[in-house]
């Protein structure tokens, strides 16, 4: 079946959790190609974590950044984007692909930008990388029209406070966590024919499991769950009491609130495998998906003990404690990270 490729961004754009995925729901709205954003996490590799260490500043978020792109390829879209010198030439170049009829999209840093200035403690968390902000249209002033995933209508922004969040002014802050696209565009060229979801949801499940199992460095997957319980046990040895409350009251938010890592990203994720196990007809998977909501439940349990510990005057008294529940959520997340790449190698080899 052909797909008929939207030519502007919804209006009242759908609401979601998670920009990125938020985006592609909405670039999809309306089309022959249906899906939930829960989906579009799942296929775009949701399921990732990433940790770094970087000196004195301690990072956990979710393998975010390419979501995208995974997305893409798994669904036969492409994605182009493409970095400027100056703002100017990015505010040109959205203007045309907005007026083609495309969607395009900058990316930016969130907390940059106005409206999400009173969203989150901004103060209390290192900078976590790219923020997609779709874009309706831009005036010959200057100004943009956009959407936002916490908002259902648009937005009028000022080039200016555009320019300054898609600078990327904290790149490079966490070298792990941080993509180096300064003044960047992108938009999302679906593809000519609707693709078939249930081999989409298989291979993309088989993939991330791989990927989280067999990562590319000690930064991501299960490897990056070793580093974060190692480095944590060291780090009542490594830095001092008040470094460790500010990193603590860091790791606890970004857990909790951020992007897609621990808490908030392991219950998109149990959403999104009990979308999958629907459309594929699969009970195991929802069975996994209420193992993904338990980590999440956990995740967010470790953030709160995370919290206390920093709120304590001497933050390293008891910390045993919060290495054997990092301990105890690594075991869980390999099980189940496991039975995942089991489960859906069989449904990948049955779409075939």
């Amino acid at each position: 079946m052909k797909l008929t490729p939207r030519t502007q961004w919804p209006d009242p754009y759908l609401r979601g959790s998670h920009c990125f995925s938020t985006m592609i729901r909405n670039a999809f709205l309306g089309t022959e190609f249906v899906f939930d954003e829960e989906l579009a996490y799942v296929i775009g590799g949701g399921l990732g974590l990433l940790f770094h260490r970087d000196g004195d500043a301690y990072y956990i978020n979710s393998r975010i950044h390419d979501l995208e792109h995974f997305f893409a390829r798994r669904t036969g879209s492409r994605i182009e984007f493409v970095s400027h010198a100056t703002a100017d030439a990015m505010l040109a170049r959205t203007r045309e692909w907005a007026d083609a009829g495309t969607l395009p999209y900058l990316y930016c840093e969130a907390r940059e930008l106005s409206t999400f200035r009173g969203v989150l403690p901004w103060e209390e968390v290192h900078a976590f990388g790219e923020h997609a902000l779709p874009v309706r249209s831009v005036s010959a002033a200057g100004s943009l029209l956009v959407n936002d995933y916490l908002w259902a209508h648009p937005i009028e922004m000022d080039a200016e406070e555009v320019a300054t969040a898609a600078a990327m002014p904290s790149d490079g802050a966490i070298s792990m966590a941080c993509p180096a696209r300064r003044f960047a565009v992108g938009r999302l060229i679906p593809p000519e024919h609707v693709p078939d979801v249930r081999e989409v949801l298989a291979l993309s499940l088989v993939e991330s499991a791989e990927l989280f199992l067999n990562p590319a460095n000690n930064s991501q997957g299960e490897r990056a769950l070793k580093a974060f319980e190692r480095e944590l046990a060291s780090m009542p040895d490594t830095v001092t009491p008040l470094v460790m409350q500010v990193e603590l009251v860091s790791m606890a938010t970004t857990l909790e609130k951020i992007g897609s890592g621990g808490g908030a990203g392991r219950h998109l994720f149990a959403r999104g495998l009990r979308a999958a196990s629907t459309h594929l007809d699969n009970g195991r998977l929802a069975a996994i998906a209420t193992e993904y909501a338990a980590l999440g439940g956990r995740w967010r349990a470790l953030a709160r003990g995370m919290r206390a510990h920093a709120a304590q005057q001497d933050p390293r008294v008891g910390w045993a404690s919060v290495i054997t529940a990092v301990r105890e959520i690594r075991r869980r997340e390999v099980i189940a990270v496991t039975e995942l790449l089991r489960v859906s190698s069989a449904l990948l080899g049955e779409a075939a």
